[in-house]
């Protein structure tokens, strides 16, 4: 098909960051704000040294395993400071390159110029430092070292090679985590340093000296060519067109930084991802289970990447024993799991010897383990994967769906959940008394029901197709067919989602009160528009709606699904980038950092096609102002969707079926064709709506006749 935005023999618009100011953030915040690139595990992030560049490291597998709120939580691993001349320096230009994963430097005044480049090598945990013309002085390598460090710290040269490293043991820490990096100054033009842990190897310093001593001309050349066609290899799997070229870079940027920070399959990405400048990053940069873990990856298999998915589960798989003692004492199997979670079995919001010790780390809520399995959900609705859904999904979703079988109430004909806080209950207050908060007994509330209705009907397919549990099957159906429907209430003469049966009623902070439209899918454009009339009453009245200052992750999904103005929430969309974008791309938000990185990829994935309802929809709620083409979207049922739309008319739409089945679609024109695998049809919309039967590879393509437009 041809492209929608670029004339013929015009190169695609490269997407990158420009950034023309020393970072002021990088080694200071949470948040950094200097060009950052990594390799899904290492990352390196730009910062200042007193002798010009500062290259941060940091890496997803560095925690300090303790488990105590005021201790423990990821650290970096140290730092490269490179040499620049002072008046260079003051000329500061990068280039945070998406597309290729690297960051271009160049310093120039006048005639002198420094230029610079820095990958981190797809297939090897190695950051490559290239110079041209030479390096001013030697870059020197130290361990983490700035402000109140933590664990110990070590260097030395080995084998010819300068090492580093950092320590997190000692009886307090549940696990141990040791890190070593090595510094390797090839030539005049070219560096490398080489990271490992005890958790890639049993003996990371003899790995990273080694490769260190071993690294060659010829090795460095081939890192680099590696690392070139992986970036080739992941932008090709899919593609994201649009005439606003600042929407069309910021879709990128969501998947660049998962791609940044979500490879390493034991340790995924938590609240700040791997770009830990600072020793203590706020919330311990752990994993909190709110909505705040899932919201990196809501885009992920829509964008076509569920292998970016892979090591989503792990963290929550390796809580599964606690998570069932926790159930254990509600009397109920299955597992009951905190707010806050860190790698390998540990909380982080846990506060020993205080009067609530227990109930803190859970704050009255009761979803957080069934919140953390929509990306599984999400993963199996997109790919139809058997083994995963038999090796990680079903099984964490069993146990998750066997905890509120036994929790839920039998009352009057129906299930209800009780006290279950909708939001946090403040158990973290030094003054908290439970006699003050009535939101513990929470009834009903709309998350939890939405939560429940999106992973059941999940389970019962992953069941279905697997040939197991059918007794288990019929008792989820049974919760299912007779759960409390979502509570409703009149607020200023409209009818609006109450947040809770009893309990909450209104909250204009945060999301969680429309969660159960994304991302948990009960309401739709497929729903009956009772439904959706109450949904778009709900959003009109929140206060803060699509530029809220937390939970914004989900607002664009929800006012795709209920089909809200499209030119209001791309204008709402811009602005909201307008006033929270830094330099490298990232988002200044008070809550968490790499959940932000979703909202522009999520915000368009689903303006431009949804399916969560059985039904594929091309464009179902875009912007005519925007012309746009997209290749290979992920629909539910294993389709990959390409599509266009220009001066307000849908062009084509082109679905490839992965594993066969029932294709239900509907296409926005009037009057259209259809072909299957290149051969004329005379299927209808009416046909498209009922569902035509597809086999694996099958390509229907859909034309509109001439005139037609949305």
């Amino acid at each position: 098909m041809p492209h929608a935005l670029r004339r013929e023999g015009e190169t695609t618009m490269k997407h990158m960051a420009v950034i023309t100011s020393p970072p002021v953030r990088s080694g200071r915040e949470s948040i950094p704000d200097g060009a950052i690139t990594g390799n899904g595990d290492l990352a390196v992030i730009l910062g200042n040294s007193p002798v010009g560049l500062r290259i941060f490291l940091s890496k997803t597998d560095v925690w300090h395993a303790v488990e105590n709120e005021r201790e423990g939580g990821l650290r970096p691993v140290g730092y490269v400071d490179v040499p620049v001349p002072e008046d260079l320096y003051r000329r500061y230009r990068v280039e945070q390159d998406m597309d290729e994963g690297v960051l271009r430097c160049d310093f120039a005044d006048g005639t002198a110029r420094l230029r610079l480049e820095l990958r981190v090598a797809a297939d090897e945990n190695a950051v490559l430092i290239e110079a041209e013309g030479g390096f001013p002085g030697d870059p020197v390598l130290r361990a983490y070292d700035l402000g109140d460090v933590t664990g110990r710290n070590d260097a030395g040269t080995e084998q010819g090679v300068f090492c580093v490293s950092r320590h997190f043991d000692g009886e307090d820490c549940l696990y141990e985590t040791h890190v070593f990096a090595a510094l390797r100054q090839l030539d005049d033009t070219r560096v490398c340093v080489f990271v490992a842990t005890n958790h890639d190897c049993p003996s990371p310093k003899k790995a990273v000296l080694g490769k260190a001593a071993a690294l060659s001309p010829a090795r460095f050349d081939a890192l680099k060519a590696s690392h070139e066609a992986f970036w080739k290899a992941f932008w090709e799997k899919s593609r994201f067109e649009v005439s606003d070229p600042t929407l069309e870079t910021m879709w990128a940027a969501s998947q660049y930084y998962l791609a940044v920070t979500a490879r390493n399959p034991g340790f995924p990405p938590g609240l700040y991802g791997n770009f830990i400048t600072v020793e203590r990053p706020n919330w311990h940069g752990d994993y909190h289970l709110n909505y705040n873990y899932q919201a990196p990856f809501y885009a992920a298999c829509a964008s076509n990447h569920p292998e970016l998915t892979d090591g989503y589960l792990t963290p929550l798989e390796e809580f599964v024993p606690r998570g069932r003692t926790f159930a254990a004492r509600y009397g109920c199997g299955g597992v009951l799991f905190p707010c806050g979670l860190a790698p390998k079995g540990y909380m982080t919001e846990f506060v020993p010897g205080i009067r609530y010790e227990f109930e803190r780390p859970f704050m009255g809520q009761k979803s957080d383990a069934l919140h953390a399995a929509d990306i599984a959900v999400f993963r199996w609705n997109a790919t139809r994967d058997a083994d995963y859904a038999r090796d990680r999904a079903y099984p964490f979703l069993r146990e998750c769906l066997d905890f509120f079988t036994d929790y839920a109430v039998e009352e009057n004909g129906r299930f209800s959940i009780r006290d279950d806080a909708i939001h946090e209950v403040p158990y973290y207050r030094k003054d908290f008394d439970e006699k003050d908060c009535p939101e513990i007994h929470d009834k009903n509330n709309v998350l939890t029901l939405g939560l429940l209705r999106l992973c059941i009907p999940a389970a019962v397919d992953m069941a279905k197709t697997l040939g197991v549990d059918a007794d288990r099957r019929k008792t989820w159906r049974d919760l299912l067919d007779r759960l409390s429907p979502f509570p409703t209430f009149i607020r200023r003469g409209k009818r609006v989602y109450r947040y809770t049966e009893k309990g909450m009623r209104w909250n204009n902070g945060n999301d969680v009160g429309q969660q159960h439209i994304y991302p948990c899918g009960c309401v739709g454009l497929g729903s009956p528009e009772e439904d959706l009339q109450i949904a778009r009453n709900t959003v009109n009245q929140r206060k803060y709606c699509f530029l809220d200052g937390n939970a914004v992750s989900s607002f664009y999904a929800i006012g795709a699904r209920i089909g809200f103005d499209p030119a209001y929430m791309i204008d709402r969309l811009r602005e909201w980038n307008r006033q929270t974008t830094l330099p490298n791309l990232l988002h200044d938000m008070p809550g968490g950092c790499l959940e932000y990185c979703v909202v522009n990829a999520l915000a368009l994935n689903e303006m431009a096609l949804q399916s969560h309802q059985g039904t594929v929809r091309v464009f179902p709620v875009w912007d005519a102002r925007l012309d746009c083409e997209y290749e290979n979207l992920r629909a539910d049922g294993a389709f990959l969707v390409s599509a266009k739309i220009e001066s307000g008319a849908v062009r084509y739409a082109k679905l490839v079926s992965e594993k066969g089945g029932t294709l239900r679609a509907a296409f926005p024109a009037k009057r259209f064709t259809v072909t299957v695998n290149g051969e004329p049809t005379a299927l209808t919309a009416a046909d498209l709506a009922r569902g035509i039967e597809t086999a694996p590879g099958d390509e229907i393509v859909i034309l509109p006749a001439a005139g037609d437009s949305l």
